[in-house]
């Protein structure tokens, strides 16, 4: 990934894999990716969360491909 793309905006969407009665998930924009995967960061540390992003180019990033990036 180019270092210029983690100054770009990110959408960040929180799915759940569990069942709640809260609503669907929404995106948070981000001003910057590397916002967006600080945020990310947070939410693995629990299993019922599961981060993704979707960056300014439209780059699908996984909850394990931010795993990898933050080791």
């Amino acid at each position: 990934m180019e270092t210029e793309a983690l100054e770009r905006p990110a959408d960040l969407t929180i799915w759940r894999t569990t069942p709640v009665s809260s609503p669907v998930a929404q995106p948070l924009r981000y001003d910057t990716l590397r916002e967006a995967i600080k945020a990310a960061a947070g939410a693995l540390t629990d299993p019922a969360k599961q981060p993704w992003i979707i960056t300014e180019e439209g780059e699908i990033l996984s909850p394990n491909w931010i795993r990898t990036y933050l080791n």
